[in-house]
């Protein structure tokens, strides 16, 4: 093959096209592990640890965010990375073979469009307030609570990440590869100002900033619901990752000692400045915590980080537009389709900039819909599937493949995916707080989890072989030959 044909297949096989070979994976466990804590101790770790603050002390805060986290990032490595680091492909290349093709750009629009949108908002929102506490800590001035600071800071944060993102992946690798030791550096200092005038038993005898409820056991459950929404969070990005890595093993287990681990321990930290500090705002923290030095430094890096968080998931999303979206939109010059994303979170900052104080709220909707993708993949991949994948299927011209299904969408899929997000919701409603008793005994998203993916797998082992859908009653011998395109187990 000549060089030509060869890097054409390279780009193939990186932008999600074709699979990626094994001799093509780039990442083994220590530096996958590497890229996950990066990306894990990022400013989100900040307001999930202030947030679980609001429910619980300390004390059971650790237990909360040690038990959610564990829970949501298993069951969303589960469905994604093993299946990705197996085989290879491209995320939502891989859900053809539960949703159909249209099926996986409605999941993608849902999940990670929809979500990006609501998450550069709060970012950007973050961004502005650190640029208002530094003006307080500065001039010596109250805060400007949602005021011109925050949101013209909040509008500047997206316009500069849709700047940096246009210029591609190697500034977002420079600005990753100073952030994340920063951020690490800005916890350890905290938490050694913390330590500093508490001892550890006054720390963990704190209590919660705003418990709603008098009952500690629901208090409890919704510290762990925010953080197994923390860890379901990664569900739309982590399987893309996992395919660089060289077999599924090494795909699934980084997971544990990058994601969980390293934003445990961000969390945890952040939990602690919440709880002695007296604020869920993490940028309240760096204008309080240590003097003006220490707070000015803070800030500013703090700032710097929620852009380079922000460039992060535009970039992803914006990538897997592409790679899903149709012709039209695919001819489209990059630096338009980036901006064009951006309109809509500049209309949030506008329009609800609440959206920042109110921010688990945001995130536990999104439990409400990753636990129910979740349940689905583990069911289809592991139980319908056994763990082998026709790639042929995914690859093919929808219009003579099984999965086909009905005009390109799976409704199975899509009636679990209903099933899944409205128990939860009946379960316990993000928005009021509104739970039912077995809320307290077993969260939303693991009943969420549990009920998609047994309507996923009992109504497809009911139907699609009659029905001619997904190619589960071809059998497992029919998918051997495509195994040989993934890295062995």
């Amino acid at each position: 093959m000549n060089p030509a044909r060869e890097e054409e297949f390279r780009l193939a096989a990186e932008r999600g096209d074709t699979p990626l070979l094994p001799s093509e994976r780039v990442w083994g466990f220590w530096g996958f592990a590497y890229a996950n804590s990066a990306l894990a101790v990022a400013t989100w770790v900040f307001l999930i640890g202030g947030a679980t603050a609001l429910f619980v002390g300390p004390k059971q805060g650790i237990a909360a965010i040690v038990i959610g986290n564990l829970i949501g990032v298993i069951l969303a490595a589960a469905s994604t990375c093993l299946p990705c680091g197996k085989y290879g492909v491209e995320q939502f290349t891989y859900l053809r073979g539960m949703f159909g093709v249209n099926g996986s750009r409605l999941v993608y629009f849902l999940s990670v469009v929809v979500l990006t949108l609501g998450w550069l908002a709060v970012l950007g929102l973050m961004c502005g307030r650190a640029l208002d506490n530094l003006e307080t800590l500065v001039k010596q001035v109250p805060p400007d609570g949602d005021g011109a600071w925050v949101t013209g800071g909040a509008l500047l944060a997206i316009v500069l990440a849709a700047l940096v993102a246009m210029r591609g992946p190697d500034m977002i690798r420079r600005l990753s590869a100073v952030i994340a030791p920063s951020l690490i550096l800005i916890m350890l200092v905290l938490m050694v100002l913390i330590a500093r005038d508490h001892s550890l038993a006054e720390l963990l005898a704190m209590p919660a900033l705003q418990p709603p409820f008098a009952d500690q056991r629901v208090n409890f459950m919704i510290a762990v619901e925010i953080n197994i929404a923390a860890g379901f969070s990664w569900w739309p990005y982590i399987g893309n990752l996992s395919r660089l890595c060289s077999n599924q093993r090494t795909a699934f287990w980084p997971n544990l000692l990058g994601i969980f681990g390293a934003a445990s321990v961000g969390e945890t930290v952040s939990l602690f400045a919440a709880s002695t500090l007296g604020s869920s705002d993490p940028t309240a923290w760096m204008r309080l915590a240590g003097g003006m030095t220490f707070g000015v430094i803070a800030l500013g890096f703090l700032a710097l980080a929620n852009l380079t968080g922000m460039v992060n998931i535009l970039y992803t999303a914006v990538i897997g537009l592409r790679q899903l979206a149709g012709e039209r939109l695919r001819r489209m010059p990059w630096g338009v389709l980036v901006a064009l994303f951006c309109v809509i979170p500049v209309a949030i900052v506008l329009c609800f900039p609440g959206i920042y104080d109110g921010f688990f709220i945001f995130l536990v909707w999104t439990s409400a819909l990753n636990s129910a993708l979740a349940g689905i993949g583990i069911a289809d991949y592991f139980f319908l599937r056994r763990q082998r994948v026709n790639l042929r299927h995914l690859y093919a011209d929808p219009q003579g493949s099984p999965l086909r299904f009905c005009k390109g969408f799976n409704p199975i899929a899509l009636v679990a995916l209903v099933a899944g997000f409205a128990i939860y919701v009946v379960v316990f409603n993000p928005q009021t707080l509104a739970h039912t008793t077995f809320f307290t005994f077993a969260s939303a998203s693991l009943p969420s989890c549990l009920l998609a993916g047994l309507l996923h797998y009992g109504l497809t082992r009911l139907l699609a072989a009659r029905c001619g859908w997904g190619g589960y009653a071809q059998g497992t011998e029919r998918n051997v030959g495509a195994v040989g395109l993934g890295a062995k187990d």
